[in-house]
């Protein structure tokens, strides 16, 4: 409805690069506005914004950059910027094609309940080992860094549907802190 405020939590990310930013997506008055924090990142009309959705995210080029952006509710997202939310694939000559997944693929991709179950109880103690004095840091990080990659792995091989994807690879983000600013 038009005139009310819709916020949605995302991952901001340059095309090429892997460590995202944590952002806070508001939609209003035919605006978008990114926070961080406390910290405005970025303020835009909506008729500025060209918006393909691709399998990694909102691909959002305006004033001759990209960017993409994973959101976890991306129907009501896509809804919100008036775009179809169905992914996109890129053809050789840079243009996108609709990519069209047959019934029966989107059954095929649903998690092993063992596997995913097992995956959470990894993030669970990374968590814990974060906080334990008993564990090395850098051995934490290692396991950290497995584990984020074995995620992205099994969403290459289509083995996580995307909304279970953004899930675990956003709680996992979540573990390390961002950095801290402070005033010069």
């Amino acid at each position: 409805m038009e005139g009310e405020l819709s916020s949605f939590n995302a991952r901001l990310r340059l095309p090429g690069t892997r460590l995202p930013l944590g952002v806070e997506v508001d939609i209003l008055h035919e605006r978008m506005t990114l926070t961080a924090g406390e910290r405005a990142v970025a303020d835009w009309p909506l008729e500025r914004l060209d918006v393909t959705v691709l399998a990694d995210g909102f691909h959002i080029k305006v004033d001759g950059e990209e960017m993409v952006l994973s959101v976890t509710d991306t129907t009501r997202f896509a809804a919100e910027l008036g775009v179809d939310p169905q992914p996109t694939r890129r053809t050789p000559d840079g243009t996108a094609n609709r990519v069209v997944l047959p019934p029966q693929s989107i059954a095929a991709n649903e998690p092993d309940p063992t596997q995913l179950e097992e995956l959470r109880n990894r993030i669970s103690e990374i968590a814990r080992d974060l906080t334990s004095d008993t564990v090395a840091p850098e051995t934490v990080f290692a396991d950290w860094l497995r584990l984020l990659k074995e995620i992205n792995r099994l969403h290459g091989e289509g083995l996580l549907p995307n909304p279970l994807y953004y899930q675990l690879n956003t709680h996992l983000l979540d573990l390390i802190p961002g950095p801290a600013f402070s005033p010069v």
